[in-house]
């Protein structure tokens, strides 16, 4: 009985045996395996650092251009007058800032009418002879007793200079400035139609004295009777003093061609004190004025108007 016991284990374990040799395969197939995903992850990790460079190439292009941007805009900076920017007088320069105005008036019934904006905004240079101004709709509010306040129409602008000559050079300018206000206004506030404002900007300066002047028409696309046409003319006189100060004084004048004021003319006289330009950081600098617009003609829409402005060119 014990032979045929042994016989019996000895056939199961030869039996067995096959099974056990197919552990090659299997072993080999599963390294094969590891070997494909170690490969996928090459490849996954090749990619992401080609990915990686890609944007690192994006990144220095887009740097490349912004500077090349910044240079460019400093290029047609210094090839114009240096002149600080008058308080209402618009600037025939071409600029790189932020500006920012205030306006306070009197008003009816012991009311002051404040304007936050003053149809300013940001200024930036396009090209070697155009620059664009973004500005911000100017926000109204009589205080203590008045309507309640809203914004008024989107102010936009395009400057073409038709040549300039640097303080060294000449000292003088001349530029084309095509500007429109878009009605996104309250009804109290906005024109409810758009306006176009062609203008001519020229400018002389004699060491530290300089002129600038404007001349323009504002042109209504709609409701003419109502909105009229107008003729504005604004110079201002400035000299730049010691201690960066730009002492002015501006003539702001418009005639009433068409509409509810027609026929009449209105002449302001406004006396202002400029500070700048104070380094910031970098490239920012600050600068701020600060004037009076006083009724000189008997016709007048508003008198007494305190005027704030406050910029930081780049």
């Amino acid at each position: 009985m014990r032979f045929p016991v042994a016989a019996t284990i000895l056939a199961l374990a030869a039996a067995c045996s096959p099974a056990r040799a197919d552990d090659g395969p299997e072993k080999q197939r599963t390294e094969c395996v590891s070997r494909e995903n170690t490969s996928a992850y090459a490849d996954a990790r090749t990619c992401e650092n080609q990915d990686t460079k890609q944007d690192s190439i994006e990144d220095r292009k887009r740097r490349t251009l912004f500077r090349s941007w910044l240079g460019m805009a400093d290029r047609v900076q210094a090839s114009q007058p240096d002149w600080l920017s008058p308080l209402a007088t618009t600037s025939g320069r071409l600029k790189q800032e932020f500006r920012y105005d205030i306006w306070d008036q009197p008003s009816a019934g012991g009311n002051n009418t404040y304007h936050l904006g003053g149809n300013k905004g940001l200024e930036f240079i396009t090209s070697s002879r155009t620059q664009l101004l973004l500005g911000i709709p100017t926000y109204t509010l009589v205080s203590p007793n008045g309507r309640p306040g809203a914004f008024g129409d989107l102010p936009l602008m395009l400057k073409v200079r038709i040549f300039s000559a640097e303080r060294t050079e000449g000292n003088y300018l001349l530029t084309f400035i095509l500007a429109t206000t878009a009605p996104t206004g309250s009804h109290r506030y906005g024109s409810g139609e758009g306006v176009v404002t062609p203008t001519l900007a020229f400018g002389k300066g004699w060491k530290r004295f300089n002129v600038q002047s404007t001349v323009g028409i504002n042109l209504p696309t709609g409701s003419t009777t109502k909105l009229g046409r107008q003729i504005p003319w604004n110079t201002a006189f400035q000299v730049r003093a010691r201690w960066h100060l730009w002492p002015e004084l501006e003539a702001n004048c418009t005639f009433f061609e068409t509409g509810r004021y027609a026929g009449n003319k209105q002449l302001f006289l406004t006396p202002g004190l400029g500070f700048g330009r104070f380094h910031l950081a970098g490239r920012s600098r600050f600068s701020f004025a600060a004037g009076m617009q006083i009724a000189a003609t008997r016709f007048h829409t508003y008198d007494h108007r305190l005027m704030l402005s406050v910029r930081v060119s780049f």
